[in-house]
């Protein structure tokens, strides 16, 4: 673990963010179906509405544990009534049969690599890319995984870095060469600093051209709103 921000720290932001806000440890999923359940759920709208949909969701099964099985017990009428739009059901269903009949076999994903697992995941309808790289992080807790079409992340590295606007995918891809192969690190902080800071507040100055982190004693430097 040392390692990985020993080398993170060579990028001088990443190191203040470091100093500052600590490390970040990668964790693991214990149920794989759940996890692709709530980034579905997530998908395309606010985290917020989301995170409504997603407890009532949850309220549907015994004990509020969730399996494929008791999903495909649910009828449409049900998931409509927690906020489920149809397209999403559609996907939902899909899913909790593709575990079920076991074309997803997640007791292999830990002999598999990232990209294999990516191509088994988009195959499920619902699932594109992204959400299949948001798997390999938060629930299989890969290191070097890198989401450069996250909105979120484009919005930070440009105003981290100072940006003059919104990095295109592909010179992200490029910028994140410096984090191998920790980029799920780069990724994780840069996100995470940013959100926290939209939270609680930052310093607005105007006169400044770029967002960064300075030294291990400095505020969140300038706003990234």
């Amino acid at each position: 673990m040392n390692n990985v921000f020993e080398l993170l720290k060579k990028d001088e932001t990443l190191k203040g963010i470091i100093e500052k806000e600590g490390k970040i440890e990668l964790s693991k999923s214990t149920d794989y179906f759940v996890s692709l359940v709530e980034a579905m759920i997530y998908q395309q709208i606010s985290w917020k509405a989301a995170k409504t949909i997603y407890e009532k969701y949850k309220k549907l099964f015994p004990n509020e544990k969730i399996s494929p099985k008791e999903h495909i017990k649910l009828n449409e009428n049900v998931l409509q009534s927690v906020g489920i739009s149809r397209q999403k059901r559609t996907y939902l269903d899909n899913l909790a049969e593709k575990f079920i009949d076991k074309t997803i076999k997640p007791e292999k994903f830990d002999q598999m690599t990232d990209e294999e697992i990516i191509t088994e995941l988009v195959q499920i309808k619902g699932i594109g890319r992204w959400t299949a790289q948001m798997f390999l992080i938060f629930s299989l807790a890969r290191e070097d995984v890198f989401a450069p079409d996250d909105l979120g992340l484009r919005r930070a590295i440009m105003l981290l870095y100072g940006f003059n606007e919104l990095p295109k995918p592909k010179e992200l891809e490029k910028f994140a060469e410096r984090w191998k192969p920790y980029r799920t690190y780069g990724f994780s902080l840069s996100l995470e600093i940013r959100t926290k800071t939209l939270s609680s507040g930052c310093i607005k100055d105007k006169n400044k051209k770029r967002n960064k982190f300075e030294s291990k004693n400095s505020q969140f430097a300038y706003c990234l709103l």
